[in-house]
Order: structure tokens, then sequence, then C-alpha cells
């Protein structure tokens, strides 16, 4: 590495440094005004608060990395230029892409770095944070319940009512489990006090009546042992001769104790999407998506899938801010580099505006998902390309 190279690295990483430290106080900041009063009703200690931010930090430093990124840029070099370093150093012959290549080698080494957070380490981080915030808001009780939960997986044919749901069990009370054929005709319904999702994934029905709809292939009955289903096909004759159905139940029949081992709905994706898609991590957005069976006809699932997108675009964000940063800082007359921060927040809200109206139209099905994500990125990747060839 040359002195210059040294030299403009160094002055590079105090700032870059310093707007880091000031952006993360800002995050914790902002977000211990939010949940203030979390933890004052979960009488959270000191230990627990901070092992709560020492988590979340790691979750949001893809996205703290760009900013710090093109802050430290914009100063650095609009410095240089304000000291005439960079006028001395073009008429010794040195280009603009010499005088900047410690800057781009070190936004390139960031935005592998990014990428590895949003691949695995801010995933974890994220949960954990939440984790540990539904501690301290007295959350993760088992008494705590949700009313009248409802979730109806894809490609399942099945739909679940829980007057009570205990996220932390994976239990309920006042379940309703209505299931029907692929070609939507009943099959059968089950009303119970309690149901349990067991470890092998399988659902455990407590103190229910089970009710029974003929079809082609017979009538559902539950077996003595309470293990499962068994079809007795000599009841397929009360079936309705037009469509092969019937309309009513022929059976309907008290348990005491039913297991489905082939019933296996994970409550997780429907409990996730009671909440924003800015507080769930990578992982559990794939989760949503996955479960929901992809984006298509599916509306309540697009701004999962669009927050999942721009993950995945933030990891060349530091690129960017460091592309946009320098020229943004040579442009004008040089002599504050206030002006610099002005022209940049004028792009920046056109970004913003992009973003916006890009989110729009793919929650609205307007767009594909991908586009919606990754056009406003791409155009400030032409920005800085036309910019930074303006200033070579």
């Amino acid at each position: 590495m040359s002195t210059l190279d040294r030299y403009i690295l160094a002055e590079w990483l105090k700032v870059f440094g310093l707007s880091l430290i000031v952006l993360i106080g800002l995050l914790v900041l902002q977000d211990a005004a939010n949940h203030a009063e979390d933890f004052r009703q979960g009488f959270a200690g000191a230990g627990e608060v901070v092992s709560y931010y020492a988590w979340l930090i790691p979750g949001y430093l893809p996205w703290l990395l760009p900013i710090a990124l093109f802050v430290s840029t914009l100063f650095v070099v609009a410095t240089l230029r304000r000291n005439n370093e960079i006028a001395v150093l073009r008429a010794c012959g040195v280009s603009m892409l010499r005088l900047s290549r410690s800057l781009l080698v070190a936004s390139l080494l960031l935005s592998a770095l990014s990428y590895g957070l949003n691949a695995k380490w801010s995933p974890l981080a994220m949960e954990k944070a939440q984790g540990l915030l539904e501690v301290l808001r007295g959350k993760s009780d088992h008494r705590n319940f949700i009313s009248n939960f409802e979730m109806s997986p894809p490609n399942t044919s099945r739909r679940w009512f829980f007057r009570k749901f205990f996220p932390v069990l994976s239990s309920g009370e006042g379940v309703h489990l209505y299931s029907r054929t692929s070609g939507g005709h009943d099959s059968f319904r089950i009303q119970a006090e309690e149901a349990f999702r067991e470890e092998d994934g399988s659902w455990l029905f407590l103190q229910g009546r089970f009710m029974g709809f003929a079809g082609p292939r017979g009538l559902p009955v539950p077996s003595e042992s309470g293990e499962g289903l068994v079809w007795e096909a000599e009841f397929a004759q009360q079936a309705s001769p037009t469509d092969g159905f019937s309309s009513v139940p022929i059976l309907n029949k008290q348990f005491s104790s039913l297991r489905l081992p082939d019933v296996r709905e994970d409550p997780e994706p429907f409990l996730l999407m009671r909440k924003k898609p800015s507080e769930l991590s990578i992982r559990e957005l794939k989760t949503i998506v996955s479960a929901s069976g992809g984006t298509k006809g599916n509306a309540a699932v697009r701004p999962y899938a669009i927050r999942m997108g721009h993950a995945f675009w933030a990891s060349p964000g530091c690129l960017l801010a460091v592309a946009l940063g320098i020229p943004f800082a040579l442009l004008g007359d040089g002599r504050s580099a206030a002006a610099g921060v002005a022209r940049a927040m004028g792009l920046f809200l056109g970004y913003y505006i992009a973003r916006t109206m890009g989110d729009s139209l793919g929650e609205a099905g307007i767009i594909p998902i991908e586009w919606a994500a990754g056009v406003p990125v791409l155009l400030l990747g032409i920005a800085a390309v036309c910019l930074l060839w303006r200033v070579r």
C-alpha cells in the first residue's frame, strides 16, 4: 500500500468510525424511546437491556454501514478538495480512480461483510434481539395468548380457528378445524376444547367432536386407538350422486383424544405475519413467503417478500455509497461540504420516492417483486456511474 493510500485511508477511517458510532447511538436512543415503557413494565435490569442492544446493533448493521460510508466519503473527499490536495495530486498526474482506490477497496470489503451479515449473522442477531424484547415485555409467559387466531396454510385445504392460542406452548383452546378436499368439498370438521402441536409436528385434539363427510373414498372416521383417521368405503354410497360428496356430515361423534399424524401445520408463519416486515429477520421473511406458497395471488405476503428483496439489495449499498460520495464531494465550487450534502439529499429523496413507488406497485401486484426491490438500487447505480464519469 502506497503512502497516498495509507493517508487517505487513515483520514477516512477516523470519520467513518465516528459516523458509525453516532448512527449506532441514534439507533439506540430511538429504540430506547420506543420501548422504554416495555422495559419498565417488564422490570428489565441493566444487564438485560445491554444484552438486548448487543444483539440489536448487529441486526441493523447492514443498514447503517452504507450511511456511514457515504457520510465519511463525502466529508473526507470534500476536505481534501478544500485543502487543494486533490488539485495538486491531479496536477501530478494522479487520476481520480487512483486517488479513490483505497476507498473503493474498503467499500468492496464492507459490501462482502454486509452480504455475510445479511446471509447469516444479522438474521440470528435480529431474532435474538426480538426474543429478548418479548421476554422484557413479559409476553413469553405461557399465560399470554392471542385471541381469535386463524391460519389457512396453502396447499392443505384446511382452515384453523383458535379462540385462544398460546404461542410459547404451540397450543390452543376453543379449536375449530375445517378440512376440505382439493376440489373444495367438505372432508371433515373438528371442534375441540384444546389442541397441542407435538414435537414431531402432528396435532393432538382433546375433548371434542368429529364430523365426517362421505365422498368417493368413503367416510373419514377416527380410529379406535385415537391415532389418525380411517376411511370406511361402505359409506361412499351415501354421498351425493351428482358430485360424489355429501353436503351434510354423515358422522357426528364425540372423542376424548384424537391425534392426526398427517396434519402438521406450523403456526410460526402466521404468528410472524402479525408483526411488521421491518421487525423480522431474513430467515423469518423467507419462512412467511415459503409457507404462503409464494407471492402470486397473495397480497398479504408481498410486503414481506419486498422487505426480503430490500435486505438482499442492501449488500451492494456500501459500494454505491462510496461511488456516490466521491462525485458529490467534487461537484460544485468545493467551498463547503454542506453543498455536497444538500445535493446528495436531493438524490436520496429521489431514491426514497422511487423506493416508495416500487413498494406500492409491488404490493399491488402491478410489477414483479424483484423489480420493486431492485429498480431503486439500479437507478442509484446508474447515477453513480454517470457522476463518476463526469468527475473522472
